[in-house]
């Protein structure tokens, strides 16, 4: 699946092409998809809306993921799994 597909622009999501964060948040899902055979079959439909890097205390940064309703209770379903693997991957491109 690519990047372009995982990537789904609702109504209220901006209309500009997906920025760095996004790109990268995309991609974390379709790597997820593709290392863990057995969450294959729920990541697949999955998309995200939008995605931006905010700062919180302690001078860290957190990413805040935007997806279609209709998909949020899919994504509570697989969201710890996700945030683990995200977490635990290599900063890229200055995300963490």
């Amino acid at each position: 699946m690519s990047l372009q597909h995982k990537i789904h622009r609702t109504a209220n999501a901006p209309t500009s092409p997906p920025d760095e964060t996004e790109t990268a948040v995309a991609q974390a899902l379709i790597d997820l998809e593709n290392s863990v055979p057995d969450l294959k079959s729920e990541l697949r439909p999955l998309q995200i809306s939008a995605a931006r890097e905010v700062d919180v205390r302690g001078g860290k940064k957190a990413i805040v993921v935007f997806v279609p309703v209709p998909q949020l209770k899919a994504f509570h379903k697989v969201q710890a799994r996700y945030v683990l693997s995200w977490s635990c991957r290599p900063a890229t491109a200055g995300h963490r």
